[in-house]
């Protein structure tokens, strides 16, 4: 069925920047005053295919592309634009050149949905766009196994001077960001990428079906060595929702069992996922104890242990007071380097939870407080929220939370209408949509994903897609 004929430019475009997006590694171009985050390459170039395309949308007069979804995206810049605005007239809490120069980003990122939706012609060709995304994912998995067993480098932008261009090389136990700029950057693409390989395994002739089988394996591994906890979670509610929308009960037991099953074999995973929940047990088992108090027992005195010199080993090496030598504290040393603790996981899953929960998210509660309507501006929370709705609030307020809301609940309204008067074979890539934009959403809640480019013009990208595919049945529904 004929959907709406495409643009040339447009499916050039589309495809260049879903190789280029995941793929060329976010090198910076142009230092920004007042922060670390660079202009890019990327930046120069989605900026290129968009201004070629643009100058195709005008020659061919194509105004009325992305109705009615479009007034949605501008009431959003322009809520962002008023938050700026408001920010630096009345509570004079940004520096303007910033605070522009990230709501033009954003425009950026989400500009791309156009793009996409122009690229589409037919079911056939979105179909086909999503076999070029097998390769794309085959590719990202191949470099994640240089890096992790052949010392491929990876470019990353997880601090100040990492973002300046430094070429690393990561340890055998560092968690795996392949050609991302850091492993949660990694983890909430698969999120993404995974549930519309999983609609083409089910959906393809036998040869097509084993490749995106393998795919899909491959992108599992991928986010398994991240061992990102939240996106994991975020990963399991993508399939349940693209599986069980279909009602393939058996199919969705299997997965989840494959999932949990070597998805917790993996040691830090495991350990980090465990950190999560202790504090949960641990709070259950205080209030528990307030109703079942044990009897009190007699304190026992403790035992003083004196050691005398002759208790000194013999062979001449040192005891520490934990009674350990010099020798056994080194050859700790190279194990914690080789393969970390799980004391110093859950050290580490600790710390990145009070990160968001006694600093960055009160922070943002504060910026709202501050001005309910309008927040504080873009750039006003620093660079990192790790929660993008709370984000959306401290920046832009609840004009700008609600206008942003209207753009995924109409899309999942667009995909959910479309489902329900489509075919078997679309509704299997309809479902696959509607689990990658739920999965996303729910990876937002604890990382900045609409912030991160990579994640940010995927996202973008795949969801103009989507809503093409599923705008000839709104309008065969309304007819």
């Amino acid at each position: 069925m004929k959907i709406l004929k495409g643009s040339r430019w447009a499916r050039i475009g589309f495809l260049v920047l879903l190789f280029a997006v995941p793929l060329y590694p976010k090198f910076p171009l142009l230092g920004v005053k007042h922060t670390y985050v660079a202009i890019r390459v990327m930046d120069l170039l989605v900026a290129g295919v968009l201004g070629f395309w643009l100058l195709e949308i005008i020659a061919r007069r194509r105004w009325k592309l992305g109705q009615p979804l479009r007034k949605y995206f501008f009431l959003f810049w322009l809520a962002g634009f008023l938050a700026n605005l408001s920010a630096f007239w009345i509570t004079d809490f940004i520096n303007i050149h910033l605070a522009f120069l990230h709501w033009l980003r954003r425009i950026e990122y989400m500009a791309v949905f156009f793009l996409a939706l122009d690229a589409g012609e037919d079911k056939r060709s979105i179909e086909r766009f999503l076999r070029v995304l097998l390769l794309v994912v085959f590719l990202v998995f191949a470099y994640g196994i240089g890096q992790k067993y052949f010392g491929l480098p990876v470019v990353s932008t997880m601090n100040a001077e990492f973002s300046s261009g430094l070429i690393l090389h990561l340890d055998k136990w560092v968690r795996i960001s392949s050609t991302f700029a850091g492993h949660y950057d990694l983890a909430a693409w698969l999120v993404l990428v995974l549930p519309l390989v999983l609609a083409l395994a089910l959906t393809e002739k036998w040869f097509w079906r084993l490749v995106a089988i393998f795919i899909f394996l491959a992108g599992f591994q991928l986010l398994v060595w991240t061992a990102s906890r939240i996106s994991f979670v975020a990963y399991l509610l993508a399939m349940t929702i693209t599986l069980v929308i279909q009602r393939r009960w058996l199919l969705w037991l299997l997965l989840l069992a494959f999932s949990l099953g070597f998805g917790l074999h993996s040691r830090e995973l495991n350990t980090r996922l465990v950190s999560t929940v202790s504090p949960v047990v641990a709070f259950w088992q205080r209030a528990s104890a307030r109703y079942h108090r044990a009897p009190k027992k007699p304190p026992v005195a403790a035992k003083k242990v004196v050691v005398s010199p002759t208790q000194v080993p013999a062979t001449g090496n040192v005891v520490s007071e934990a009674g350990q030598s010099a020798q056994q504290r080194r050859t700790i040393i190279r194990e914690v380097r080789t393969w970390p603790k799980p004391e110093e996981l859950k050290a580490a899953t600790a710390r990145s939870s009070l990160i968001r929960f006694r600093v960055e998210w009160p922070r943002a509660w504060r910026a709202w407080a501050k001005n309910p309507l309008w927040g504080l501006g873009y750039s006003s929370l620093g660079l990192a929220t790790d929660c993008d709705y709370l984000r959306l609030l401290g920046e832009t307020g609840l004009v700008g939370f609600l206008a942003f809301l209207l753009i995924p609940g109409h899309l999942l309204n667009s995909f959910w209408q479309a489902w329900r008067e489509s075919d078997r074979r679309t509704k299997i890539f309809l479902a696959g949509f509607i689990g990658s934009l739920l999965g996303f959403l729910a990876n937002a809640f604890f990382i900045d994903v609409f912030e991160a480019s990579k994640d940010a013009f995927s996202f973008w990208l795949l969801m103009g897609l989507g809503y093409k595919l599923s705008q000839g049945y709104e309008k065969k529904t309304k007819r």
